[in-house]
């Protein structure tokens, strides 16, 4: 929704840390492939060949600057984490570690918890209305 906004290396290092929040939990579900394909489409970039063992969390998340860019990560990593209606263990504590890093108050997630679930579930609507 609004990844666009990103710049081009955001953009990139958003799709590494999508792939590694989606594959947190070792279940890589079919709604999170199209939440990360969706995304794509956004940014007007194609899909990474995304590598585990060579994923440095603190490099990527170091590579968004702005406030404003941070909130958007979070925003859509919580969409992603509650595209398969439920929040693993893992995801949680990796979403944790993001605030965290990010130095951003901890009751923030809990906003962000619950506009991912109803932009997901006005999409959800959507796509049911497209297909009436």
């Amino acid at each position: 929704m609004f990844l666009n906004r990103l710049d081009e290396d955001e953009k990139s290092a958003f799709l590494e840390l999508a792939h590694h929040v989606a594959r947190s939990d070792a279940e890589f579900s079919s709604e999170e492939l199209t939440v990360i394909t969706r995304y794509c489409m956004e940014m007007q970039i194609d899909d990474i060949d995304y590598e585990d063992d060579q994923f440095d969390l603190e490099q990527v998340l170091s590579r968004f600057g702005s406030s404003s860019h941070r909130n958007i990560v979070l925003l859509e990593l919580t969409a992603l984490v509650y595209a398969d209606q439920r929040l693993a263990p893992q995801e949680k504590q990796l979403l944790d570690k993001i605030v965290d890093r990010f130095d951003m108050n901890p009751h923030l997630s809990i906003i962000f918890k619950e506009w991912a679930k109803n932009a997901l579930s006005l999409h959800m609507q959507g796509e049911a209305l497209i297909h009436l």
